[in-house]
This record gives structure tokens, sequence and C-alpha cells, in this order.
């Protein structure tokens, strides 16, 4: 039987976490650049922040072979592009890419009136975008630590308030908020990434129990480790933690996490390994809690 309400499960018309060291502003001319900026016929579209790589780009290849129109949304214009012409080339579905830094831009407010000019409508929003920084607070650049504030919880939260209006007036949508095991309890040596995951978690749940009575569906995911680019770009060896070295991989999170959306969950914790995390907090006192979340990722120096 079809969820009348789930974005993901209509029929359409047939016609990508960027690595840290990218996180540099883009040129003002490319800042809400749409390739293919051309009217269409009035269609919905799912809109994926980080789709140009590891669970962004997982989702946009499972979408993109349901038929979905995809609007891709990131920075590396080079990996945009290839993706989108290698989706549309095999699946057949339009799908185009937005450059963006979610970081920086204070363009994001005229997103939904650009995409609107254009006959797109946003149906299904996945805020995968993200980045990290491994290592003592005290040695992490205050750039980078108010940039991954700004990507992980601004960008998501202002992405969120931006589509969720189209879709209650519609009583139909999805929104998916990727989040992490960090945000679950404090991650000494990711002490800002973690409180950010955390507000991630506790924004999408409450987010979740208000909407509860309308036709949107909200869903957080908690993916264990996953071989993304995210460790190299946190300044992260897998090889000298043990917990990293299972990764799961981005399609089985993006498969498990479309799976938990048409389950009708509001929260989900990926990965064989992680489920036990969600047990963390209730089981374990907050002083050996946070004894074991720095032995997680102790680094070198510490």
């Amino acid at each position: 039987m079809t969820d009348t309400n789930n974005p993901l499960t209509q029929p359409t018309t047939q016609y990508a976490v960027e690595p840290a060291e990218t996180l540099k502003e883009l040129p003002e001319h490319k800042t809400l650049a749409l390739e293919n900026s051309k009217p269409t016929a009035k269609k919905n579209y799912a809109l994926i922040t980080g789709a140009s790589s590891g669970i962004g780009e997982a989702f946009a290849q499972i979408l993109a072979s349901k038929k979905k129109p995809l609007i891709l949304v990131g920075r590396n214009e080079q990996k945009l592009k290839a993706l989108s012409a290698e989706l549309r080339q095999n699946n057949d579905v339009d799908i185009r890419f937005l450059l963006i830094d979610l970081a920086r831009s204070k363009d994001m407010p005229q997103l939904p009136s650009k995409l609107k000019r254009m006959g797109i409508k946003i149906d299904v929003l996945i805020n995968c975008a993200g980045f990290g920084k491994h290592g003592l607070e005290s040695q992490i650049s205050y750039e980078d630590a108010l940039n991954m504030i700004n990507l992980n919880c601004r960008a998501t939260l202002s992405l969120t308030k931006l589509f969720l209006p189209e879709m209650l007036k519609d009583n139909k949508g999805a929104i998916i908020n990727i989040a992490a095991l960090a945000g679950l309890f404090p991650v000494p040596f990711m002490a800002t990434y973690s409180a950010t995951k955390a507000f991630v978690i506790n924004y999408t749940q409450a987010l979740a129990e208000e909407l509860k009575s309308t036709g949107v569906k909200v869903l957080c995911a908690c993916p264990g480790p996953t071989a993304t680019n995210f460790y190299k770009s946190a300044g992260i060896n897998t090889s000298k933690h043990k917990s990293l070295q299972d990764l799961n991989d981005p399609h089985y999170i993006a498969e498990q996490t479309l799976q938990a959306l048409k389950d009708g969950k509001t929260f989900t914790i990926i990965g064989a390994k992680s489920t036990w995390s969600k047990y963390l907090p209730k089981l374990i006192p907050r002083k050996l809690l946070l004894k074991f979340g720095a032995s997680l990722l102790r680094p070198d120096e510490a």
C-alpha cells in the first residue's frame, strides 16, 4: 500500500561532505549558481546537501534510481557537474546542482523563491553536509569552530525553516537531518563537532514531535562510522583507532535511512555495531561517559 504522504514513493514524470581543506569562500558570482536554471514544468524535487561525496552522494544515486528529480547542493563544481551528468544519463531524470557555501552564505533566504521561479518545489530535504575537526579544543582554530557551527547547525536549521512552510501548506513532505553518534554524548577532542551534532539530534526530534499530526515526515539519522572523506578532513588517522577499523558503506547508510523514513521512524541509529550507543547515556554515569568518549579519539599530543 502506497503512503500518500511520503514524497519518496510518489510517481514522478521522467525526462552529493566536502573535505575541510576545500572550505574556502566561493567566488561571489558562484554563490547560488544553479546549473541549468531554465524553467521546468512544475515538479517536486529532493534537495540534498553535501551531495558531491559520501552519504550525500549515496542518497543522490538511490533517489535518482527511483526517478526522483534532484537538486544537488555542494561546493565542488567539478564533482557536482560530473555526478549530475552521470545520474541524468543513467536514470533519465532531471538532476541539477547548486553551488553554495552553506557555512558562509547570506543568500540562503533567496533559495526557495529562486527555485519557485523555475517551477521547482522541494518536497524532500536531506541535510547531509557537515564537517568536523579533531584535536584539542584549544588548538582548533576559531574559523574552523565557527564553520562547524554554521554548517552543521545553522545551515540545517536555515534550510529546514526555508522549505518547511511550503511542505506544511501541501501537508506533504520529508526532512532528513543527518546527525552522528558523537551527538549522543560528549566526545572530548571533538568537542565542537559533538556539540553541533547534539543540536541536530535535539532540534530534529523536537521538530518531529511538533509535526507528528501533519503530513510532513521528519527523521534524524545517526550513522555509525562510515567510509567517507570525513575522517581525513577532520585530521583523524583511522588506522590508530580500533573503533574506526570497520566502516559502514555510505550506500548502506543512505538505504537504511530511507527505510527508516518509510517505516515512520523519527530517530534512527544506523550500523550493526552502533545501535548500542543509544543506551550509553542511560547506563553509564556522566563522568565515566566522558572518559569513554575521550578514549575513542584521544590524539597523540593529549
